[in-house]
């Protein structure tokens, strides 16, 4: 069966990026209550250069996303995916 995916790099990306963003969404790591995903969008940058913006926005909110699936009980302080907004650095 034929691929029906695609950009599989940043697929591929997904794994690593996530590993290295997941400590933002921890309620216990935040600050005042609130999470850090902003650091996650400079830290996907300086990672992985070769992302545009739209594809760092795509690793946060697919990374947010999963972050609410695997931790349904720590995440009431999430926004929702659909809430995110697009952060330019």
């Amino acid at each position: 069966m034929p691929e029906r995916r695609r950009k599989l790099d940043l697929r591929a990306a997904f794994e690593a990026a996530f590993v290295m963003i997941e400590p933002f969404f921890d309620p216990q790591q935040g600050w005042a209550g609130q999470s850090l995903e902003l650091l996650a969008y400079r830290l996907l940058r300086e990672n992985f250069p070769a992302l545009s913006s739209d594809e760092v926005h795509t690793l946060v909110v697919a990374a947010h996303r999963v972050y609410i699936e695997r931790h349904p009980d720590h995440s009431s302080h999430l926004p929702r995916p659909s809430e995110l907004r697009r952060v330019i650095l």
